[in-house]
């Protein structure tokens, strides 16, 4: 990762964030795991009914499913990022560290266990699953306009030397 304008404390809290986003990452997804394995499901909310429940289940599993594409096109446009950004490699780790973010939040939102404590809030699933398409929408929307800005070829501005000349309107002269 080097870029010219960065000192090496930013590039190494740079570093340090995309580390921390990764295990991170990591340590959420063997959590899940180990709760699927003991067996373990999510405490719901008593006012939610069973319907609601496997509707956040769909939502957590459709926001995973999504996430895939979206790492197949980072993965993609990775390469060629450094080149087409005029920000050069900061852009990369900019979009890595985006990518690792919503990644992590789809590990929280998978481990999640105890739902309950959003009982006490009228409408609870309204305004949980309003966040959440809200949010998602949001940093799936941003990343992909990320991802889209930084896989178009730089633009070349062209000047051509001729320049238009304007007439000045003439002035009517009375003596």
């Amino acid at each position: 990762m080097h870029y010219s304008d960065l000192d090496l404390s930013a590039q190494l809290g740079l570093l340090m964030l995309v580390v921390v986003l990764s295990t991170g990452f990591l340590m959420r997804t063997l959590v899940f795991f180990r709760l699927e394995i003991a067996g373990r499901r999510p405490l719901y909310p008593d006012s939610w009914n069973v319907a609601q429940c496997r509707a956040l289940e769909r939502f957590r599993l459709l926001i995973g499913l999504g996430l895939i594409p979206l790492w197949g096109v980072y993965l993609l446009i990775a390469p060629s990022m450094s080149a087409n950004w005029s920000f050069g490699y900061l852009g990369e780790v900019i979009s890595l560290i985006a990518m690792l973010s919503v990644s992590y939040a789809w590990a929280v939102l998978l481990a999640a266990r105890n739902w309950k404590r959003f009982d006490a809030l009228p409408r609870s699933f309204l305004l949980i699953i309003a966040f959440l398409v809200l949010w998602w929408g949001t940093a799936f929307s941003a990343i992909g306009w990320m991802l889209a800005e930084a896989s178009t070829p730089p633009r070349v501005h062209m000047f051509s030397g001729v320049y238009a000349q304007r007439d000045m309107p003439r002035l009517i002269q009375t003596t």
